[in-house]
């Protein structure tokens, strides 16, 4: 059997995935299947309605949703199985000649950064957040902002678009982690004071968020908070496939291939990385499409 006869699957239909999925097709390679476990491929910037997106890999400046938009309109048309609403929990459940597993990563919400406090309504991620403000949904009127990363600046838009004030954005570290052209697009514009070097001590409100108490003794009044970034590689179903795992990023090891421990299982995106841009991790897909048919040969 050549390698064009020979099946391929990806699990993860984000823009590394959706992006694997095209090349692979692009190459020549009959039977691409790729699972989603939601109802609609496309990843996180299908909740993230701003600009940024699609300038490395597709050469043009777009929203999030239509970015997402294009890659799965681009997948289809190239002839792509899309599984929508398709979870995969085994490897050994997957009918494949090859895997490439783009799972992404996951914001880890406020029980996973052990923040003490009263646990009222009002608290979201910024995925939460996203998809109330695409339903439509208010959240509240004055929100803390935790971390500043580039998700946590597209999070003062999103408040905004939904008609909540961010009134401060906090972080540990010494400063913000994103680009100083975002700062300016969204915290300085709408005057949102980034809080360096300070966390949430505590969180106070017994129906609804009152205010947060920050570490060095100060108290914000807010009635919503947003945990931002912090992000983990979304690594369930590689470590339960006896992969060999990066201490480091969490995320399964691979080599310059993307090749990870067990032959014929590729990662690519956020899985393996720390937190890269949709951009990046669709530049990922179309790496691994040509080893992936390298390794079937």
């Amino acid at each position: 059997m050549t390698p064009v006869e020979r099946r391929v699957a990806i699990v993860g239909g984000g823009p590394a995935g959706l992006s694997a999925a095209i090349e692979l097709r692009r190459l020549g390679v009959r039977h691409v299947t790729l699972y989603e476990r939601e109802q609609q491929v496309g990843g996180i910037p299908r909740h993230t309605n701003h600009l940024g997106f699609g300038i490395r890999d597709l050469h043009r400046v777009m929203s999030g949703p239509r970015y997402a938009r294009t890659l799965a309109e681009r997948a289809a048309r190239a002839g792509v199985d899309l599984r929508r609403g398709a979870p995969v929990f085994s490897l050994d459940d997957v009918e494949a000649d090859a895997v490439v597993l783009a799972t992404g990563a996951r914001e880890r919400p406020r029980a996973a950064r052990l923040v003490p406090g009263d646990r009222p309504a009002g608290i979201f991620t910024t995925g939460s957040l996203q998809q109330l403000a695409m339903a439509g949904q208010r959240v509240g009127t004055r929100a803390v902002i935790v971390g500043a990363e580039h998700v946590s600046f597209s999070a003062i838009l999103t408040l905004h678009h939904v008609g909540c004030k961010a009134v401060a954005m906090v972080t540990p570290l010494p400063r913000h982690q994103s680009y100083g052209v975002l700062k300016l697009a969204t915290a300085t514009v709408r005057r949102v004071p980034v809080l360096t070097g300070v966390d949430i001590a505590e969180i106070v409100g017994r129906r609804r968020v009152e205010h947060v108490v920050l570490t060095d003794g100060r108290t914000v009044e807010c009635d919503t908070i947003v945990f931002t970034g912090c992000w983990i590689p979304d690594n369930e179903l590689a470590r339960t496939s006896g992969l060999a795992m990066d201490p480091t990023i969490k995320g399964p090891s691979v080599d310059g291939t993307f090749r990870t421990s067990r032959d014929g299982v590729f990662a690519i995106g956020n899985l393996v990385h720390s937190v890269a841009a949709a951009d990046r991790c669709a530049l990922d897909g179309k790496s691994v499409a040509a080893d992936v048919v390298r390794s079937l040969a």
